[in-house]
């Protein structure tokens, strides 16, 4: 079942920022669409692409790529699994002697049952284990109410293993309760709400990511406010110099630009009753001043604050040229002109007053990138990537393509030199068409966006 959900899903996963590819045919020009049509299904399609890495002479590329999924562990194998199975006994058994004496409910009960599924996450029974917590959290609600925040390490033990099972609709559930009970617990200013948001946020460009649910624009809103009103409390509470300020930014623009390249989510974002939802979220989170529009302005706006950030530090110049290159690179993307060369020129300058300025002007310009080029820490959940029984739900394969980067950042002349056969001709064909509707940003010389040709870069794609 897992599989064919994976199968039918068209997506953006990895690293946010290095999600490069939608693979969707009215996003090309349609004069650029002339590969051959798909003739042999031998595989299964191409659903998405990591970040491409630059094939340079006398360097090995696949390294940076070498990044597979790590295949879960064997219990069993665990030297200390033995150890825990003689622990679930004795819990079972405690269990079953407070029940003799208090009943079913019981409130001695949550503390043993709390840590029996932690057990039995551990020992991989993530099935019983959310038998276990659910029944803990139940008994806990019973005694101290329905909202008591003694409940939230066993709600977030929970989520795990619904996480771990890929069973979404849980996940999402139980991220929302825990978002509802901290946030009228705690209020809008407390510094304890700053990793609900997080999570609640992360898990929302999650799902967006793997393509669950509906209403996949207002989750990227939603994150934006919740990330914005994140980093608002981190401010207020220690300083923009903790580094949650500047990845919460980040992740703002990564959840901008993935709003932004989709008209069709653009659309539902603005939908009257649509809007109404993340007004009434941002009354909540105290953010209905703060919040700015969605898309290219909310992600100008974040990428902002990170060179505001390092310029006012004032001790990390070359981190100041990258941070105003990358706004440079969302100038690039959305076709601002006048954004792009300026930020671009004045990046240029600030390394050249470097002490190691040849070497770090080529580390920055001296190739063409892919964008976006900010980062996000926000991955893929590992279930993903996994069937039930925890065998791999997807393959992966890699290819090499030359391709010509114009000034203004596009991909053109977009060859394959990677072997080509029936098997893989199809998938082949659609990643050229991706790499056509990408930007990169080009080669920069003297501050100035340059053409570069015969640019070889090596990509894994999944399928």
């Amino acid at each position: 079942m897992r599989l064919r959900f994976l199968q039918h899903t068209y997506l953006l996963s990895g690293l946010a920022s290095s999600l490069i590819a939608v693979l969707a045919g009215s996003q090309v020009r349609a004069q650029e669409a002339v590969e051959p049509e798909e003739s042999v299904r031998s595989r299964s399609p191409l659903l998405y692409i990591d970040t491409p890495v630059l094939v340079e002479e006398g360097l090995d590329p696949l390294m940076p790529l070498m990044r597979q999924r790590v295949p879960p562990i064997d219990p069993e194998a665990d030297p200390a699994f033995g150890q825990r199975v003689d622990s679930i006994r004795q819990y079972n058994n405690t269990v079953i002697d407070i029940e003799l004496d208090g009943g079913a409910w019981d409130r001695g009960l949550v503390e043993e049952l709390a840590a029996l599924g932690r057990l039995q996450q551990q020992q991989g029974n993530h099935v019983g284990a959310i038998e276990t917590l659910d029944r803990a959290i139940h008994v806990n609600r019973i005694n101290s109410g329905l909202y008591t925040l003694e409940q939230i390490p066993v709600v977030e033990q929970l989520i795990q293993s619904h996480m771990a099972l890929g069973d979404w609709e849980q996940a999402d559930l139980y991220n929302n309760y825990l978002f509802h009970v901290q946030q009228k617990a705690y209020g809008i200013d407390d510094p304890r709400l700053i990793p609900v948001l997080d999570r609640l946020a992360t898990w929302n460009i999650q799902a967006f990511k793997i393509g669950y649910g509906s209403l996949r624009g207002i989750r990227l809103r939603q994150s934006q406010i919740m990330f914005n009103a994140a980093a608002r409390m981190v401010d207020i509470h220690f300083g923009k110099t903790d580094e949650r300020y500047l990845n919460y930014q980040r992740n703002i623009a990564n959840s901008a630009y993935l709003v932004s390249r989709n008209p069709d989510l653009m659309m539902e974002i603005n939908r009257p009753e649509y809007r109404n939802m993340q007004q009434m979220l941002a009354q909540k989170l105290n953010e209905q001043r703060r919040v700015q529009p969605p898309g290219f302005r909310t992600g100008e706006h974040a990428l902002m604050e990170i060179v505001t950030f390092y310029q006012d530090k004032g001790d990390d110049n070359y981190a100041l040229a990258e941070a105003i290159t990358h706004l440079a690179d969302w100038y690039l993307v959305f076709d601002r002109r006048r954004g792009t060369l300026e930020n671009y020129k004045r990046a240029w300058d600030i390394l050249q007053e470097l002490e190691d300025s040849e070497e770090l002007t080529e580390r920055l310009f001296g190739n063409v990138a892919p964008l976006p080029s900010f980062a996000s820490s926000i991955e893929t959940p590992d279930a993903f990537f996994r069937n039930e029984d925890g065998s791999e739900a997807l393959n992966f394969d890699y290819a090499d393509l030359t391709f010509d980067v114009t000034a203004k950042g596009l991909a053109r002349n977009v060859e394959s030199i990677s072997e080509e056969t029936e098997e893989n001709q199809a998938q082949l064909s659609k990643l050229r068409i991706s790499v056509r509707s990408m930007r990169f940003r080009p080669r920069v010389i003297n501050g100035e966006p340059q053409h570069s040709s015969k640019n070889h870069f090596r990509y894994r794609y999944w399928y």
